[in-house]
């Protein structure tokens, strides 16, 4: 499977770089008979169906052990983890892997979890869209409601769950669907592991993108794919899209063939690679190699800057910040360890100027609300922030104007 993305380049969006083989070249996938639903289920609620690299994901995920082997019919994989740039349908593997086992396995408990409430929800909303634009689906559900879960007559339910271990604790986990490993703890994959409670067809799965050197679950994880892609009797599954160096290319037709490397839907054709190598040139290096290039970022490359342009920044000794409408950024870290807030203006030469005035260690949206009350004082043009980790402190820039 070949598609041509860009004149002269060819890359094939399967396999991944980095991935355990099937046992067979003919090998059988619990998804195989659930394939014909699955594709009028998409293409009905979606008006779409499952790209083709998607297909063959789900199946090697969902692969079963062959006629004659002692666990023949089961399926191979206990845990998977699935590595790949942002904005490459996540949400829709994760919502088929839980509709799979919703429809595969009666009574299946469904757990999906993320670093925020948020982010498992998107999964759920997508699995809770298909079941419901989709009347032969919807027969076989009793109840799909913000509160009370997805429901299936036979007994099953697809929940969300907090990320703490304490919301994991003795449930019988058939599916564990882990969104962005690289936020998470590894208690909480132990937790769902320990779910399973060694009952056959039972899996975890993390669909993620690359960390940094703070992400020890997906680091850990990682090393157990290095081991698994070597060891055909290994039940963890792993499959990784990824460039072949951490390194952002000078020219354009590297550049290209390393962000298909790391993204199945820009070498699908999906993702128009000349915009892709458009937004990753105006990005800091180390946010375009770990999300676009999907590569660990380590102490090296975590820099923002390089000191040679830290230091050509410098302002000079008879410095004075400029006049104009100024604009507040609040930013945080995923953990909620810290945050800042800068402020900057524009001079009338065009060159930005930027200014720390706030740093805080451990905030809450609280903090977050009281310092934007106070800089409300000083006029600013607009309050700025991060639509997905910042949208509660957005939805709150209201109470600037009342108080």
């Amino acid at each position: 499977m070949t598609h041509t993305i860009a004149p002269g380049l060819d890359i094939a969006a399967w396999p991944p770089a980095r991935y355990t083989a099937p046992l067979g070249p003919d090998f059988k996938s619990g998804l195989d008979p659930l394939l014909p639903v699955f594709k009028i289920a998409w293409r009905a609620a979606r008006g779409y169906e499952l790209e083709c690299w998607q297909v063959e994901l789900l199946r090697a995920i969902l692969e079963l052990f062959p006629d004659g082997h002692p666990r023949a019919g089961e399926l191979r994989y206990r845990q998977v983890i699935v590595s790949l740039g942002r904005q490459n349908g996540k949400t829709e593997i994760a919502a088929a892997l839980g509709l799979f086992q919703l429809l595969q396995k009666a009574g299946a408990l469904v757990i999906g979890i993320a670093s925020s409430a948020e982010q498992a929800r998107l999964v759920y909303d997508r699995t809770m869209d298909v079941i419901r634009k989709n009347p032969a689906l919807a027969k076989r559900f009793d109840a799909l409601t913000d509160t009370r879960g997805i429901r299936a007559l036979d007994g099953g339910k697809y929940e969300i769950k907090a990320a703490k271990s304490a919301a994991l604790q003795g449930l019988p986990i058939d599916l564990g669907i882990v969104d962005e490993v690289h936020l998470l703890k590894g208690a909480l994959w132990n937790d769902l592991i320990n779910g399973t409670g060694g009952r056959p067809d039972c899996l975890v799965v993390g669909i993620t993108t690359a960390g940094d050197s703070g992400s020890e679950l997906l680091t850990d994880l990682y090393a157990l794919a290095a081991t698994a892609i070597e060891d055909d009797a290994s039940r963890f599954g792993a499959f990784i899209w990824e460039a072949p160096e951490s390194r952002i290319p000078e020219d354009d037709e590297t550049l290209g063939r390393y962000l298909a490397m790391a993204n199945p839907s820009i070498a699908s054709g999906r993702i128009d690679l000349d915009n892709v190598i458009s937004d990753v040139r105006a990005m800091p290096e180390p946010d375009a190699i770990r999300y676009r290039l999907n590569r660990f970022l380590t102490s090296s490359t975590a820099a923002f800057m390089s000191l040679a342009d830290w230091q050509a920044r410098t302002r000079p000794a008879q410095y004075e910040w400029p006049t104009g409408p100024l604009v507040f950024t609040f930013d945080r870290t995923p953990e909620w360890s810290y945050a800042t807030v800068t402020a900057s203006v524009r001079a009338p030469d065009g060159k930005i100027h930027t200014e720390v005035v706030a740093s805080l260690n451990h905030p809450t949206l609280e903090t977050l609300v009281d310092v934007a009350v106070k800089l409300w004082a000083h006029g600013p043009a607009m309050f700025a922030m991060d639509g997905y980790a910042l949208k509660q402190l957005g939805r709150e820039r209201d109470c600037c104007t009342n108080r």
